[in-house]
């Protein structure tokens, strides 16, 4: 150990170099007069200049000279930066870089004052908060999607009822125009109208909020709709889309929605990978068996292709090759930590024709599983379901629906069909009819004001009326997460807006069937002498219903 006499302390200004070189911040210090008297590597490495080109500078205006030419508006940058130096003032604002590469720096800048208060010098701190900026951008877009998802219901719903109407009397048109001039008319009207049907339904499935599910999935119907989703874009920007969907592909295991996003994050990846180098490309989706117990699906294209050296880290959070503002990070990494959640793989390799290939592998089902109970869903009436009808009574029902139009249709194709129908747009007047009259069948929306489809049935079911068990309901949301838990609690049919004309014919058909089953049910169990073979055909009826 060194004797006192010999100890050296360590020159100010080294022990100063050493502290500013071991900050993360870039740090500048000037006197009264702008010249410089400290800098660190760290201030060069965040405005992107060269160390030794910072460290020969003399005074703030050539700092100055050299950084705000990087920067957006330049100009005004370096008109406010000297009046903030001569105002002697403390503050704190943002530089926006724009070269060598778009950042954006946090500056701190204070006076230096001596003991008594004095300025005797300036000082300016800079960070680096760009990812800081990134994460508060995609947290606030999250946001903004998260509120968007709680809109598209009921924005679905009320574009639900117009594209009802629309393809309802659509297809009344065509049939009364059929072998006229104007049927191939009425047929363009139809299928836009189907094809705003199948758009609303997919952003339907890809936005509704839900916990994770693991049940069976149709992996060939989330191409489809994802194919969907993208189709006019894809148009617009000269990039063909093929799909070869396996025929026979066994069910996959896991959340559709959550699936949904992955392969969408996939072909948005593609898709934005073919644009930054060309001007058309391709993009190739196929659905395969993978292995015993496993499916996959393949999402190719014949863009660039991705760089050797970073391959490994393409599903890394954060990371991405694409230009600034165009490229999050996260697409890749949420497709991963979606498809391991699943208990599946994901992988991507070069194509030898270039581009990228990424296959994902899921968990399947055999094909002879059996798939989980789900709602009661509307299905073709039996072939002779008629026959249990035709020699009552015309059938009385009931449609409660507080859109005119969406009645209307209701009313007019029923009417035609021969039934005998009330119908209401007020829920409230709607449940009254209901508690006093026999109705063969009530029609109820699920969504109206007053009382809602819930509140509705739930009062027949307190009061024990006939007619609760005599229902269908008509929704524009089925995938929402309230209605899908009500309909398979309650185990009634419904209809699904927009539905066609033929759907809601055979709902009722199905519907009056099976009350005139319970009917004869009844029957059979008090006097089982004189009807029992009424009974039993009729039961039969009733099952072959569900088994159809």
């Amino acid at each position: 150990m060194p004797a006192p006499s010999d100890r050296r302390d360590p020159p100010p200004e080294a022990a100063l170099a050493t502290l500013l070189d071991s900050l993360e911040c870039g740090v500048l210090i000037c006197g009264t007069e702008g010249d410089v008297c400290a800098v660190n590597e760290r201030f060069a490495e965040i405005v992107g200049a060269e160390p030794e080109k910072i460290r020969g500078v003399r005074n703030l205006e050539q700092i100055i000279g050299t950084v705000a030419p990087r920067c957006s508006r330049p100009n005004v940058v370096a008109e406010r930066w000297l009046e903030q130096f001569r105002s002697g003032k403390g503050f704190r604002d943002e530089l926006e870089l724009v070269a060598p590469e778009n950042r954006i720096l946090e500056r701190c800048a204070r006076p230096v004052l001596d003991r008594s208060g004095e300025p005797v010098g300036w000082m300016e701190i800079l960070r680096d908060i760009t990812p800081r900026r990134q994460i508060e951008a995609r947290l606030f877009h999250s946001e903004r999607l998260a509120a968007l998802g709680q809109m598209v219901s009921g924005i679905a719903h009320e574009l639900n009822n117009t594209l009802t109407s629309v393809l309802g009397y659509g297809q009344l048109v065509r049939k009364r125009t059929r072998g006229f001039e104007w049927e191939a008319e009425a047929g363009y009207i139809l299928n836009e109208a189907e094809r705003a049907r199948r758009i609303v339904r997919n952003l339907l499935f890809f936005a509704r909020g839900s916990t994770a599910e693991r049940v069976p999935m149709d992996l060939n119907g989330i191409v489809e709709r994802t194919i969907e989703i993208r189709r006019h874009e894809l148009h617009l920007a000269n990039i063909k889309l093929e799909a070869d969907l396996h025929e026979h592909l066994p069910q996959a295991i896991g959340d559709a929605a959550q699936i949904q996003q992955a392969l969408l994050n996939l072909v948005l990846n593609a898709e934005q990978a073919i644009r930054q180098n060309k001007n058309s490309g391709h993009i190739w989706i196929r659905t395969k068996i993978a292995s015993a117990g496993r499916v996959a699906v393949e999402v190719a294209d014949d863009g660039p292709g991705i760089p050797p050296e970073v391959i490994l880290r393409i599903f890394d959070p954060f990371f991405t090759t694409k230009p600034a503002g165009l490229g999050t990070g996260l697409g890749l990494s949420i497709l991963f930590g979606i498809v391991h959640q699943h208990g599946g793989e994901v992988s991507v390799e070069n194509r030898l024709g270039g581009g990228a290939l990424f296959t994902i592998e899921l968990p399947s089902i055999q094909p002879a599983s059996v798939e989980p109970d789900r709602p009661y869903l509307i299905q073709a009436v039996p072939p002779d379901a008629h026959l249990i009808t035709q020699n009552h009574s015309i059938a009385r029902i009931l449609v409660v629906e507080d859109e005119p139009t969406v009645a209307q249709l209701i009313t007019d194709v029923l009417v035609g069909e021969g039934y005998l129908v009330d119908t209401v747009l007020d829920s409230r007047e709607g449940l009254e009819l209901a508690r006093a009259r026999p109705y063969d069948l009530v029609i109820c929306d699920l969504r109206m004001p007053h009382l809602d489809g819930r509140t509705f049935y739930r009062n027949l079911v307190a009061e024990n009326a006939p007619a609760r068990n005599n229902m269908i309901f008509v929704t524009g949301d089925i995938l929402a997460p309230r209605t899908l838990d009500f309909l398979q609690k309650c185990g009634l049919p419904y209809l699904e807006k927009p539905f066609l004309v033929e759907e809601l014919k055979k709902a009722v058909s199905r519907s009056l069937a099976k009350a005139e089953a319970r009917v004869a049910d009844s029957a059979f169990g008090m006097d089982r002498k004189t009807s029992s073979g009424q009974a039993n055909r009729l039961r039969r009826n009733h099952w072959k219903g569900y088994e159809a």
